[in-house]
């Protein structure tokens, strides 16, 4: 029964992505002032990309990227977004967890937050983290537009930077390129202790389900990695993507969003089967609220092999050969204790 909702839930939203207004933001930077820390991206690419698919959305990069600047296009998407509109919101650049000053809305005790344009990596005299746009704030702005577009709409947030692990290119050169960092912004005085206290609790997203409502659209968050993976960049063509921004377009490219569910399957698929990401361990976190749930992994285990048989030896042969070894040391020392005594007398 559940399946069939979910297939008949799953053709409606087809037919929105179809036939509704598809409004676009796409958000990218890859150069941040050499003051802030952090490193150079390819996220043009990633804009460029997204450009080629909507060649009307709304593009902000580099300087543009401010926090200021995404929240006011947030903001004008929920005045100006229609019933029924489908409205994609996408953000290329770094990602950081921050210390979070409500621990009681986060387990682990951060905040994972995107890095716009005039946000630094380190807690400063002058900067104490405000250009941070963290998920609580960025899922209220989302919670707007779905408002807006209600539900006959459907909203998209497309995220391709980690929230917490390495992910900035490496000081050692290295071809690879990943995102984000692994300082906790506003951990610079806390004790090692402290930090890896907070490392081993990280809470991940991507267990945390979300709940549809009555009164605003269905939603999917597509993150390039789990909170606590990091996010590392595709090569094609000698050029550099971000890995979730390249394979959400190729799938969309190719079919579509014809069938929500295969859609995020393939992009999934896509993504797990990637040399470099498979390497990596890095998968796509997909939280939404249509009830599609990432493929499990069947692991199938070797067959024990059979007593007696060539080749390896079994875990049972080893341990019974073990055995005989300790009882015939055993025999031994008690015939040359019944020896040594037999002299005696």
């Amino acid at each position: 029964m559940n399946r069939f909702l979910l297939s008949i839930l799953l053709c409606l939203f087809s037919c929105v992505c179809s036939y509704a207004n598809v409004r676009v933001l796409s958000i990218g930077v890859s150069n941040y002032p050499e003051t802030s820390g952090w490193n150079k991206l390819n996220a043009h690419n990633d804009v460029e990309l997204m450009r080629s698919i909507f060649p009307d959305a709304i593009l902000l990069e580099n300087v543009s990227a401010t926090r200021s600047g995404i929240e006011a296009q947030l903001k004008a998407l929920a005045l100006n977004a229609a019933k029924g509109d489908t409205v994609i919101i996408h953000f290329s650049g770094h990602g950081q967890q921050i210390i979070t000053t409500n621990s009681a809305d986060e387990i682990d005790g951060v905040d994972e937050a995107i890095v716009p344009y005039d946000a630094a990596k380190r807690k400063t005299s002058s900067y104490s983290g405000q250009n941070h746009l963290t998920d609580d704030a960025f899922g209220k702005a989302i919670d707007n537009i779905r408002k807006s577009v209600g539900p006959s709409g459907f909203v998209i947030a497309l995220i391709d930077a980690c929230h917490s692990d390495s992910m900035d290119k490496g000081t050692d050169n290295h071809k690879e390129i990943y995102r984000g960092t692994d300082e906790i912004f506003g951990a610079e005085k806390m004790s090692e202790e402290k930090i890896s206290s907070l490392r081993d609790s990280y809470h991940n997203q991507d267990d945390t389900s979300l709940k549809a409502s009555t009164d605003m659209s269905n939603v999917v968050y597509l993150s390039a990695c789990r909170s606590d993976k990091r996010n590392y960049e595709v090569v094609v063509d000698d050029k550099g993507y971000g890995s979730l921004t390249y394979y959400f377009c190729e799938e969309y490219k190719n079919k579509g969003i014809s069938d929500l569910s295969v859609f995020l399957s393939a992009i999934y698929y896509g993504m797990e089967n990637n040399q470099t990401l498979k390497f990596h361990g890095q998968v796509p976190s997909i939280r939404n609220t249509i009830g599609w749930e990432a493929p499990s992994k069947i692991i199938t285990l070797p067959p024990d092999p059979p007593i007696g048989a060539g080749g390896n030896i079994g875990d049972s042969s080893y341990q019974t050969i073990i055995w005989c070894i300790v009882a015939a040391v055993v025999i031994i020392i008690f015939i040359a204790l019944w020896i040594t005594r037999k002299r005696k007398k």
